[in-house]
């Protein structure tokens, strides 16, 4: 059976082994990553910039993956840069910069749900920028948790726990964690 690589890369994303799932963020961020950089760069950005894109690009990636079990009808390549150009014109309209952007790859227009759902609120995604201050094993209990809706005892075999008792506690730490992060930067969220 010769599975196409697109689609074997989507199964790692939508599968459960963490391992694979690593294994293909670290195969989007080999394959893709330059093209995004490359996008922000050449459209008044920088290299750091290109990063948050970049991160935000692969969490609507898999949220759409996990949530709503998207069917791609184009490349990954192409929906991934559709996504980050949608995010970096965003981002310079909050600047209330007007630039024509400079394109290094096609990209094809989102509908407007899969917009809406992966850009949401300007709160989202500043509290999407927030739960990765957070350390790796908070970020995966609390999206394991509160995006795949999974158990804690499934939480605590995925990640290691002793237990399911280990789960809930670290769940409960890393929220409190959370909600103190959430707090310090609570006047970037006043309207």
């Amino acid at each position: 059976m010769n599975e196409h690589p697109e689609t074997a890369l989507i199964e790692m994303l939508k599968g459960e082994d963490q391992r694979k799932t690593n294994e293909a963020f670290s195969q989007l961020y080999q394959q893709h990553y330059e093209s995004i950089k490359q996008l922000v760069r050449r459209n008044n950005g920088t290299d750091e910039e290109a990063d948050d894109i970049f991160q935000e690009t692969l969490f609507a990636f898999y949220t759409q993956l996990r949530q709503k079990n998207l069917q791609l009808n184009c490349s990954i390549q192409t929906y991934l840069y559709s996504v980050a150009r949608n995010l970096w014109l965003d981002e310079l309209r909050k600047r209330k910069k007007k630039v024509k952007l400079v394109e290094t790859h096609t990209f094809i227009p989102l509908q407007e749900d899969h917009l809406t759902t992966m850009l949401a609120t300007e709160q989202n995604q500043q509290i999407a920028k927030i739960i990765r201050l957070l350390d790796d094993k908070c970020q995966q209990v609390l999206v394991h948790f509160y995006f795949d809706r999974y158990r804690m005892k499934k939480i605590a075999s995925l990640l290691g726990f002793a237990n399911e008792q280990v789960a809930k506690s670290k769940k409960s730490k890393c929220l409190k964690k959370l909600k103190t992060l959430v707090e310090e930067r609570r006047h970037q969220f006043e309207v």
